[in-house]
């Protein structure tokens, strides 16, 4: 089943320009069971569209967080 969640970036480091949104879609895109990623540096948002019986939540944001960006689900 596929769920869509919204991470809002929290902490020091941000989403600045769109070479920081392309850095996020290529880390979490290849991961077996994300359809699609959308980060906006406009509003702090990355959206992720993944399959839930695949990949866990808690891994999407491990990721983000090792790759640099603190993150909370919103929504």
């Amino acid at each position: 089943m596929f769920k869509s969640v919204t991470f809002e970036v929290i902490g020091d480091q941000h989403l600045n320009c769109e070479k920081c949104e392309q850095r996020v879609a290529r880390l979490l895109t290849p991961l077996h069971g994300v359809r699609q990623v959308r980060a906006q540096a406009l509003d702090q948002r990355i959206e992720v569209l993944f399959d839930t019986a695949t990949v866990e939540l808690s891994a999407l944001a491990e990721l983000l967080g090792e790759a640099g960006y603190q993150t909370r689900v919103v929504g």
